[in-house]
């Protein structure tokens, strides 16, 4: 696979070097639990108010009743995580996302049916 896009590595430069590095191993490579890795940093990341001493993010975490996520917040979310794999997430499935392990298999759903067919 080619190098990720420019626009990815800008998208992705304020968050540790480690989630670079995840979605470069996506992207090189196809590795799923990389893409596990840059979607619950993106969700720690949009965040609408943080704690002073966050709970840990597991995939049992709810965006609205746990993260504080509004409709609005989780519509940037989807914006970036649509942006950075180069994937559309429809209404009624983004109305389906209620965890993170919820938005973690929608995004994997998506790759998966983007790849080609081996």
């Amino acid at each position: 696979m080619p190098n990720p896009p420019h626009s990815a590595a800008n998208a992705l430069a304020r968050f540790p070097a480690e989630v670079l590095e995840a979605y470069q191993r996506y992207h090189e490579k196809g590795d799923a639990g990389a893409v596990q890795a840059v979607v619950i940093a993106a969700v720690v990341d949009y965040q609408p108010s943080r704690p002073s001493s966050p709970a840990p993010v597991t995939d049992e975490t709810r965006l609205v009743e746990d993260m504080g996520y509004d409709s609005v917040a989780v519509a940037e979310l989807v914006f970036f995580l649509e942006d950075l794999f180069d994937v559309t997430i429809s209404n009624d499935e983004l109305l389906r996302v209620r965890s993170i392990a919820d938005l973690r298999a929608c995004v994997t759903r998506k790759l998966a049916a983007k790849s080609p067919a081996a």
